[in-house]
Parts: C-alpha cells; sequence; structure tokens
C-alpha cells in the first residue's frame, strides 16, 4: 500500500519575541479602492466583497472595479498608472 505525506503549512517560530510588520504610510481620508479581478469566475465577487469590508475599517469613498481579458494576461503600463493615479488602495487576486 502507498504512503500518503501530509504537509500543515502552519509555522511559528520557537520564542518569536518579535513580529516587524512593513511601515504605511498615513491614508487620506476618504479612500477610492480599486479590485482588479481577473475574470475567473466569483473573482470580481469575492474581491468587491473583501474591498466593501473595508468600509467597517476606513471612510471609502469608491471602489472601482477593473477587469482583465484574462487570468494569464497581466495589466499593462498604462492600466496600472491609471489605477495608480485614481485609486489609494489596490486589491488583486491570484490562484483558482
Amino acid at each position: 500500500m502507498g504512503e500518503i505525506t501530509v504537509l500543515n503549512p502552519e509555522y511559528e517560530e520557537v520564542n518569536q519575541l518579535h513580529v516587524s510588520m512593513a511601515s504605511r504610510g498615513n491614508l487620506i481620508e476618504p479612500v477610492t479602492i480599486a479590485v482588479i479581478e481577473n475574470s475567473k469566475p466569483h473573482a470580481k465577487e469575492l474581491l468587491t466583497h473583501i474591498a466593501e469590508g473595508l468600509r467597517n475599517y476606513l471612510s471609502v469613498e469608491e471602489i472601482i472595479v477593473h477587469s482583465k481579458s484574462s487570468a494569464g494576461k497581466p495589466i499593462d503600463t498604462d492600466e496600472a498608472e491609471m489605477l495608480a493615479a485614481r485609486a489609494h488602495l489596490i486589491i488583486s487576486g491570484l490562484g483558482d
């Protein structure tokens, strides 16, 4: 009979004293959030739901949804610059 190895992705360093967080700039509220959805089933709904949930923590003025034509196609430079100019936060999801 074959053997199955199950890996647990959880990891905790023994005696970890401090976790360093990346530095964050102050947001100017109200914020605009951009969502980049990759055209996969339910991606738009899931990412928009996450953005809507941020309303519990931030003053959100607008949520912009940018749809890619294909999951395998990255956004181009012009699209990235447009989103960066319009939004304070950008949410993009990967995976299936």
